[in-house]
């Protein structure tokens, strides 16, 4: 006999997917603390009441979106990866990410609540302990094939660019709405590739950066959100 339960466990799925996503754009758009379940309720087109049947708080949905901006900027690296070259793959992720900040309401969302203090601080943590681990990795693994000199450690190298990512992507979003975001990241990884990378590697790994934005100085961002500062 065919299982009637999976039809209501597809359509709770998507339902629960469909309020997430209405979440996110209402956290992106005002802010946490601004953001109401009423505004979220009206932006998923459902009753306020069929919201505590999958969220039971506010803050519950929260914490969901930054999971799953947590997963969706974690599947990047992978996409990105080349074995061959791992300074590579981190210039390629980057872009990887700068596309979704201009595109999923999500990963806006969840970098935006990730700034947040208070109940936010323990996940937040958690997810830049394992971004920064992440870049960590793919530097030692630069160092090892002989793409980055060992003037910087790998450690202090994972975060700090990790930091300088951030940076560079929150002065955008303030000054221009990211409009400006894939050139600040070109020039990003020009500055990092002639701070860190060997000589005989800096003009393949400058084309790479050169290959990656290259046409990408200007976009329109989907989905207006207010600055954060």
């Amino acid at each position: 006999m065919p299982d009637e339960r999976a039809p209501q466990q597809e359509r709770s799925l998507a339902r629960r997917a469909a309020i997430l996503e209405s979440a996110a754009s209402i956290f992106d758009r005002v802010g946490y603390g601004t953001a109401s379940l009423s505004q979220i309720a009206t932006e998923a087109g459902l009753g306020q009441g069929l919201l505590y049947f999958y969220f039971r708080t506010k803050e519950a949905m929260a914490l969901a979106v930054i999971q799953e901006q947590n997963e969706r900027t974690f599947a990047v690296m992978g996409q990105h990866a080349d074995p061959d070259s791992p300074f590579s793959t981190l210039v390629r992720a980057s872009r990887g990410i700068g596309e979704l900040l201009l595109s999923d309401a999500v990963v806006r969302a969840g970098i935006r609540l990730s700034l947040e203090q208070g109940v936010f601080a323990e996940p937040t943590s958690e997810f830049y302990d394992q971004w920064i681990q992440g870049v960590v990795n793919a530097f030692a693994a630069a160092r090892d094939v002989g793409e980055i000199t060992n003037s910087i450690t790998p450690e202090r190298l994972g975060a700090n660019v990790v930091a300088y990512f951030t940076g560079v992507q929150l002065v955008s979003n303030v000054r221009t709405g990211r409009t400006d975001l894939m050139d600040s990241l070109n020039t990003m990884w020009s500055v990092l590739v002639d701070a860190l990378v060997t000589p005989e590697n800096r003009d393949r790994l400058r084309a790479v950066v050169t290959d990656t934005f290259e046409g990408s100085a200007r976009h329109e961002v989907p989905v207006a959100s207010d600055a954060v500062t």
